[in-house]
């Protein structure tokens, strides 16, 4: 029987033109383990010329050449033909690990422990994952379209691994869809010939349904199972017919072109998976991953060392009672000991965790020089001393250096170019250098929440653009809802425009999302909160026994100003609270000034209220 042949091309126009005007009728992918080879597993194919060599060195005892040995006699496999073993594959798997299953399980699950998503994968996850073509049908047993969809589009896709699951699958599908019809690689793998000689129940009404909808293009399938290949044989002509990809060259066998007769269907040479697949990325126009996976990966390590280092900040703190200390001792001894293993990995965060923990600050600096020893060239660190001396050590003219040195080691980190746009700001005073430097830094990270709040300050104090400070602020916010520093900047902002309850809002959200840590964040959200709630005639009393346990604390503050705020809030206040409310801005912004407050009736009243106490639902 002759099928019907189209041009690679040909095949990649069509495809285009049904993307684009029958969005109704959607293509579905069926993938055999030809599309897994060039991500590192053998084909059917190749594993079934593996084994019988395997078993030709375990039985043939007179010496012959595996071609004569390997028969249809020796084997017990009717009609074997060793020039088209593949075609054998589950009659040469049951020979090779006959009652021994566990054996042939453990075998497959180490050819593919490994084995990462080809190139061609990362183009089907895209496809999958923002098109309508969601669904893939596979005989194989790999994880490779389901961890390409993770990797590289975070998406995660309803995985049916396994009969019992079919019953979850649906024609419109919210997401993408991997349906493995000889099960998963975890779930009793399908391979003898009597599992996959035809297709369970469940499994023919799922795929019915989906080719009630969908138009399959198989890719990499030699169709030697008789499950999937007899379904194909008997159940009704798909309409839009179907596509079979097979390599060029190859020989289409008689069976595959009965099949593609019967669904009107047409045959399309390739030159492999990868390649077809990106035929396909060209057509559709999709977009490179290489941005988006690099960020990915860069914020990923970055949320990583942030766990890490906030775990071992979390640590250094003493318990909460007698117990908690005891049980936090082995965490320490454990957390230790892990950064003196990355110090012996020579990986220069093991010095920045070295000198997060040290609270003195003339060692702390002795750990950043001792560091940057070790790695001269590390930004990271560079960068993060250069922080060091702006923030703790005052010495700005260091700081600048260093910020100066790592952005000429690497001008394009993000990072350190946000940190020294705040130095220029608030340092030098030079605006401009400040801004360029600000806009750089989010063309580098345009989702950099903290350095999209600090530009919104700088929009808003500077250049007194109060529209886009707001964008900003409300972008920063979108990233990071948690963003203690920034939700309590933007509050400040709309108390200070007299938009009272706007900011009010916000304030209590805020002030719910507080870590327990005192911080100069913390403290100003939760006066605030005290502002507007007395400038309203709400009770205050929260907000200021919170705001009493962070100023009895120590905690780094940063240069900043109430004015606008007091300006808008102060008339709204009674004369005592207006003092009140000054002596306070001074002493969030002043640590002098702390001591200043005792002097003060109000504030001597207060009864400090643990910031880890629940906030009343009604206050």
């Amino acid at each position: 029987m002759i099928a019907k042949k189209i041009t690679i091309h040909g095949f990649l126009n069509e495809f285009k033109r049904r993307h684009e005007q029958m969005q109704d009728r959607p293509f579905c992918w069926v993938l055999g383990s030809g599309a897994s080879v060039q991500s590192g597993i053998p084909t059917g194919g190749k594993l079934a010329n593996d084994w019988l060599k395997e078993l030709h060195e375990l039985e043939d005892m007179e010496g012959r050449p595996i071609e004569e040995w390997a028969t249809a006699a020796s084997l017990g496999i009717p009609g074997f033909d060793y020039a088209h073993a593949e075609n054998f594959y589950p009659w040469i798997y049951q020979r090779r690990f006959g009652a021994f299953k566990e054996q042939g399980y453990a075998f497959l699950e180490n050819v593919m422990d490994h084995a990462e998503p080809s190139f061609g994968y990362s183009v089907l996850a895209q496809i999958m994952a923002t098109t309508h073509h969601k669904v893939a049908i596979t005989t194989n047993f790999d994880n490779l379209v389901a961890d390409a969809l993770s990797i590289y589009t975070r998406t995660f896709p309803l995985v049916c691994g396994h009969e019992s699951l079919t019953g979850y699958i649906r024609a419109n599908l919210r997401r993408p869809l991997v349906a493995k019809i000889h099960r998963d690689l975890l779930l009793a793998p399908l391979s003898n010939p009597d599992e996959i000689a035809t297709l369970p129940g469940e499994w023919a009404s799922a795929l019915k349904k989906i080719f009630d909808r969908f138009t399959p293009i198989l890719i990499g399938y030699g169709g030697n199972d008789g499950s999937l290949m007899n379904f194909l044989k008997t159940i009704d002509p798909i309409d839009g017919g179907m596509f079979w990809c097979y390599r060029e060259g190859r020989e289409v066998e008689s069976k595959i072109a009965e099949v593609i007769s019967r669904h009107r269907g047409n045959l399309v040479p390739i030159a492999g998976f990868d390649e077809v697949m990106l035929q396909l990325q060209e057509k559709l126009q999709l977009p490179f991953l290489l941005p988006e996976l690099q960020k990915l990966n860069d914020n990923r390590v970055r949320d990583y060392q942030k766990q890490f280092e906030a775990l071992t900040a979390a640590l250094r703190k003493p318990g909460e009672s007698p117990a908690a200390e005891e049980a936090r001792k082995p965490v320490r001894k454990a957390a230790e000991a892990a950064v003196e293993r990355l110090t012996k990995e020579k990986n220069w965060w093991a010095w920045q965790l070295k000198a997060n923990a040290e609270p003195d600050p003339s060692k702390r600096e002795e750990i950043f020089r001792a560091g940057l020893e070790d790695f001269p060239e590390s930004v990271e660190l560079m960068g993060n001393f250069a922080l060091f001396k702006h923030q703790v050590r005052k010495n700005y003219d260091e700081a600048e250096q260093l910020y100066r040195k790592a952005l000429e080691l690497d001008p394009n980190q993000a990072n350190n170019t946000g940190n020294f746009a705040i130095f220029i700001k608030n340092v030098r005073k030079d605006y401009d250098e400040a801004e360029r430097l600000y806009r750089k830094s989010l063309e580098l990270d345009p989702n950099d929440a903290f350095h999209i709040g600090n530009f919104a300050n700088f929009m808003l104090y500077v250049r007194k653009d109060y529209v886009e400070a707001e964008r900003l602020y409300r972008k920063s916010l979108e990233l990071e809802p948690d963003q203690a520093n920034h939700a309590g900047n933007f509050t400040q902002f709309l108390g200070s425009i007299g938009r009272f309850d706007e900011a009010r809002e916000l304030a209590v959200r805020a002030s719910k999302r507080l870590h327990q840590e005192p911080k100069d964040n913390a403290a100003e959200i939760v006066f605030i909160r005290w502002l507007l709630n007395r400038a309203a005639n709400h009770d205050g009393s929260q907000a200021l026994g919170r705001l009493k346990v962070i100023l009895q604390s120590e905690f780094i503050r940063s240069p900043w100003s109430f004015d606008d705020l007091l300006v808008a809030l102060l008339p709204l206040l009674s004369e005592n609270e207006q003092v009140l409310a000054r002596e306070l801005a001074e002493a969030i912004l002043h640590e002098d000034k702390v001591r200043e407050l005792e002097n003060d009736p109000l504030w001597q009243a207060v009864e400090p209220i643990p910031l880890d106490q629940p906030w009343p639902a009604n206050e």
